[in-house]
């Protein structure tokens, strides 16, 4: 018998006997044999190239073959597909002089099933101590990992029957002709039915009865094409419990296929709280549309009668303002007659008086043609009177006409404009810069400076008006071209004119298509700019 893995290492390094002691060897060699003969384990031998030399009874009994269809075969007949490897990696590690411990693996049987063994593997060595092969003990632990598996399934099936029972949903599984064979205790609950009046019951019975013949059929059509996929998509599902009464519910099906054939595992969720909570929600969303519609309604009968009062508002100014004009002219009219003293000279009191009459009146005009002008605008009677001119000769008409104006008050003012060609109404351009820069020089104290400046731009010209005044606070920035809005601060304290002019003057430039916007910081002055359409080339 070659030396093996159980041959304790006195025995395999001992001497070769004297002849008196022969009995003695003969007598412990069968022992050890004996001992190999009667293990439960596969003891087996091989040398350095794989071949078995050595098989017990054990290995018989594990691995199928006898000693005579085991010996001088290769140990790789025990060798499964992918396990090849592992010889080459146990006999380098053997030829090492490396013992391998409890190696879990898979062998093969004669018959081909499979047998998990837990491998122990020792050098063999001769006399000189040279490792001239390997043992290997084989223990059969197939019903233990088999024990050890079905311990572990039993736990996996306890997890998921808790995992089942605490669903919040009910959990059905029915076999293919409709049978409930699995439920967790939320569908008892769910449906009133104790759990042996559920087992086996058809679930075409949790169906409302009015739609219980369709059921069958269209259970039918699932198990024809299974998939997973909610039930009735687009549909409002009730189920029926044990007392007849009827809850909305949403419906899941996962088709599951098992050695009895297909079953459906269906999940039901009550929402009947949900379905509450919406219809609680529908009403008051109606209830508050209704209103909403009723309070646009009377908005729109008071916006009517806004609209209405706009437009007699407006039409009542136009025509006040042509009638406080015409004798207004008469006034101003005959007031210059008298100035020029062809019925004889006045005396400096009366010209002082006469100075004025004429001053009031003209500042008279200004604000009533300022309110024929927006009265025009709100009412949609102002048309644009649309030419091609030169916006450097618009602006120096009207520097020409507000040039008193600034050196009253001793104020530099200096005309930066290029030429320009624009497409617009000459006339209101030159109200657009006279309301400007008439503000420029009323908000700049004694000694400052109003400067006119533009620029092309993406096919207008910009236009801005800037100054060296008081500024303008950035709370009030917001509602500066609102109409009758005035700024708080002015430089001699009293508020002028009507604050209409800057209105008058964003409605004028955004009907020629421009915009105009404000910068300016409470004490370093204001820029006022705009745009306006260049004409085309």
């Amino acid at each position: 018998m070659p030396p093996d893995a159980t041959v304790p290492k006195p025995v395999r390094e001992a001497r070769v006997p004297s002849r008196g002691s022969e009995g003695e060897l003969s007598r412990t060699l069968q022992l050890l044999a004996s001992i190999v003969e009667s293990s439960d384990d596969a003891i087996i031998s091989e040398n350095l190239d794989g071949t078995i030399t050595s098989w017990n009874r054990g290995a018989e009994r594990v691995f199928g073959y006898t000693a005579e269809e085991a010996v001088g075969r290769p140990i790789s007949v025990l060798y499964t597909a992918g396990k090849n490897e592992e010889m080459p990696e146990i006999l380098q590690r053997i030829r090492a002089g490396e013992r391998v411990d409890h190696y879990e693996t898979v062998r093969r049987h004669k018959d081909g099933h499979l047998v998990s063994v837990l491998l122990t593997v020792s050098p063999i060595r001769d006399e000189a101590g040279k490792i001239i092969g390997a043992s290997k003990i084989a223990r059969d632990v197939t019903q233990l990992k088999q024990l050890i598996e079905q311990e572990q399934l039993s736990r996996a099936e306890s997890r998921f029957r808790k995992l089942l029972e605490a669903a919040p949903d009910a959990i059905l599984e029915v076999d293919a002709e409709g049978h409930i064979v699995l439920l967790n205790d939320t569908a008892e609950k769910m449906f009133g039915y104790a759990r042996n009046e559920l087992l086996g019951l058809n679930v075409d019975n949790l169906v409302p009865t009015a739609l219980r013949s369709g059921h069958s059929r269209r259970r039918s059509s699932y198990t024809d094409h299974p998939q997973t996929r909610p039930m009735g998509t687009g549909l409002e599902l009730n189920a029926e419990r044990k007392d007849g009464t009827l809850f909305p519910v949403e419906i899941s099906l996962s088709p599951n296929r098992t050695d009895e054939g297909l079953r459906v595992i269906a999940i039901v969720r009550d929402i009947s709280e949900r379905k509450q909570a919406e219809d609680k929600l529908r009403a008051v969303r109606e209830h508050y549309t209704a209103e909403l519609a009723a309070k646009n309604a009377q908005l729109e009968a008071r916006n009517r009668e806004v609209e209405k009062a706009n437009r007699l508002k407006s039409e009542f100014l136009a025509s006040m303002s042509h009638e406080l004009r015409t004798p207004l002219h008469t006034v101003i009219g005959f007031s210059e007659l008298l100035t020029e003293e062809s019925e004889g000279q006045l005396n400096p009191k009366q010209k002082r008086f006469l100075g004025h009459i004429l001053q009031d009146s003209r500042h008279l005009l200004e604000l009533i043609n300022e309110v024929l002008d927006l009265s025009k605008i709100e009412a949609g009677k102002l048309e644009l009177q649309l030419e091609e001119f030169d916006f450097s000769g618009c602006a120096t008409e009207v520097f020409a006409a507000i040039r008193y104006r600034a050196e009253a008050k001793n104020i530099q003012l200096e005309n930066r404009s290029h030429i320009a060609l624009l497409n617009a109404d000459s006339l209101r351009v030159k109200e657009i810069l006279y309301n400007l820069l008439s503000n420029a020089i009323k908000f700049t104290p004694n000694g400052g400076s109003v400067w006119l400046e533009s620029v092309l731009q993406d096919g207008f010209l910009k236009v801005t008006v800037g100054d060296t005044g008081i500024g303008v606070a950035p709370e009030e920035q917001a509602a500066i071209f609102e109409k009758f809005y005035q700024v708080g601060d002015t430089t001699s304290g009293i508020r002028e004119g009507t604050g209409l002019g800057l209105a008058i003057t964003k409605r004028l430039v955004e009907m020629h298509g421009g915009g105009i916007w404000l910068e300016s910081q409470k004490g370093q002055g204001s820029r006022f700019s705009f745009t306006l359409p260049l004409a085309k080339t």
